[in-house]
């Protein structure tokens, strides 16, 4: 049996929850889970050799609650199976996963965080055991 290496409970994200990824450049992607800790969005983009700087902020939103400027560290970036909504397109576009973790959070930013969270946070399913 695996053993959970998170530190803070995730949620999922609400279907209307987008991400922005600022470094050398902007890269945009809808909000999958969050935690205290950091967290993962989905995006199309193939290239972050452009954004993988020591100074790297991360905003998101969800309608017109939005929390912006929190610093970050790119954790991971994977392929994932694309979204059965960009299925219907005859260009393919590669999906990626991203986790980012929150890197040295004012007291002020850690309230909205928390605030965030408890308005939009969902709890994610506990997996099945086999």
């Amino acid at each position: 049996m695996k053993t959970e290496r998170r530190k803070y409970e995730r949620f999922l994200a609400p279907e209307n929850a987008f991400v922005a990824l600022y470094g050398q450049s902007i890269k945009v992607g809808k909000l999958v889970d969050i935690s205290q800790g950091g967290l993962s969005f989905e995006h199309i983009y193939e290239d972050f050799s452009t954004i993988n700087s020591k100074e790297l902020e991360i905003s998101f939103w969800v309608g017109d609650f939005r929390l912006s400027k929190f610093p970050c560290q790119i954790v991971y970036n994977i392929e994932v199976p694309p979204a059965p909504e960009y299925q219907f397109l005859t260009i393919r576009l590669k999906t990626y996963r991203c986790g980012v973790e929150f890197k040295n959070l004012t007291a002020e930013q850690q309230e909205q965080l928390t605030q965030f969270l408890k308005k939009y946070g969902q709890k994610k399913p506990v997996p099945k055991s086999s």
